[in-house]
């Protein structure tokens, strides 16, 4: 086997992963690297057809993340006044399967002062806040979900940077939440959280 072999089997296993990615944008990115590599691929097995078909999906996948990057979102923070609002309800309903995966104990019936936010991106929901005073100063965040298609970090910088105005103000100084799920965690890290140790708990905390 020839070493450059290699190249076009990891070429197939990047084009196979992206069309495994919900995000879009993870779908661009893994495919140009697969296609890429397909090409040089094709450039040591001297195969024109396989350097130019590849060729085209890179400059495909390329144009259209230009075209992402370029776009401008319309983001808009709604309030939802109580629990029981009806698009609330058939939101968490649709949506349980993964809720309950990353928040096992969340139960929205049980919380007694939810304060509840759905980010809109160009009139889309794309996620869910769900937070509860823990005392006078610390908010606990018992749901911070994004919907698949819009899993680009985007959502959450967008409710961490309206934070300050919306819960600084009425005197909370810092989040803290729970990671049940390895993928939460390396997400809290990513948007800033440490690991800290409550009354014999493990929480993650951000200021605010």
């Amino acid at each position: 086997m020839n070493w450059y072999e290699f190249i076009g089997y990891l070429a197939s296993l990047l084009i196979a992963l992206s069309l495994m990615m919900s995000s879009i944008v993870r779908l661009r990115w893994i495919g140009l690297l697969g296609a890429v590599l397909f090409s040089i691929y094709g450039v040591f097995i001297h195969s024109v057809p396989v350097v130019l078909l590849n060729g085209f999906n890179a400059l495909v996948h390329f144009y259209y993340l230009i075209q992402i990057s370029r776009r401008k979102e319309y983001f808009e923070l709604m309030t939802v006044p109580n629990k029981d609002t009806p698009f609330l309800q058939r939101f968490v309903r649709f949506y349980w399967e993964e809720l309950s995966y990353y928040f096992p104990d969340f139960d929205l019936q049980k919380i007694k002062k939810p304060l509840i936010y759905f980010i809109f991106r160009d009139m889309n929901p794309a996620a869910l806040f769900i937070a509860e005073p823990y005392d006078k100063t610390t908010l606990k965040i018992l749901v911070d979900y994004v919907t698949p298609n819009y899993r680009d970090m985007k959502s959450a910088h967008y409710i961490f940077l309206k934070s300050k105005k919306l819960f600084g103000t009425k005197g909370y100084q810092r989040f803290i939440t729970k990671a049940q799920v390895k993928k939460h965690e390396k997400y809290l890290k990513k948007m800033g959280f440490r690991r800290v140790q409550i009354n014999g708990e493990i929480y993650f905390e951000k200021g605010i």
